[in-house]
Parts: C-alpha cells; sequence; structure tokens
C-alpha cells in the first residue's frame, strides 16, 4: 500500500495550483484578438463550407470534378502501364 499512499501525496501536491484571478479575463481578451484578427482574410474556411453546404450546384459540380480527376488518374495510370 506504500505506493498507492506515495501515488495519492503526488496527486495532491499536483492539485494545488494557483491561478490568477484575471486568468479568465487574459484568455478572453485573447480569444477576442484573434476573432479581431481573424477579420482581414479573404475566405474563411467556415465561410467554404458553409457555401458548399447551402448550394447544391456546388455541390454537384465539386463531385464531378473529383469524380473526373480520379478517371483521369487511373487513365494516366493504365496508359503508363501498358506503355512500358
Amino acid at each position: 500500500m506504500k505506493i498507492d499512499e506515495v501515488y495519492g501525496a503526488w496527486k495532491d501536491e499536483k492539485v494545488r495550483i494557483d491561478i490568477r484571478e484575471s486568468f479568465s479575463d487574459e484568455v478572453m481578451c485573447k480569444i477576442y484578438q484573434y476573432e479581431q484578427g481573424r477579420g482581414g482574410l479573404l475566405f474563411d474556411r467556415q465561410q467554404i463550407v458553409e457555401f458548399i453546404y447551402s448550394h447544391r450546384l456546388v455541390r454537384v459540380v465539386l463531385v464531378a470534378a473529383a469524380g473526373i480527376a480520379g478517371f483521369v488518374r487511373i487513365a494516366f495510370v493504365v496508359f503508363m502501364f501498358l506503355a512500358s
């Protein structure tokens, strides 16, 4: 049982963390500054995802383009295999 006592003492020692009272204010300030800094971007990933999901035609075009790209890659591999 000595190991359990040592572990318990270590755990109790690590629990005692000194956190300043202004810690949450500092974190929120950093988050606010980060959000303000993101405003200068032309496109945001979230905006692009929302645009894709809100327009059915865009989704159809993207899936078709991916299918064509996949077919071209497979055709290229088959062509290279047959050419050698």
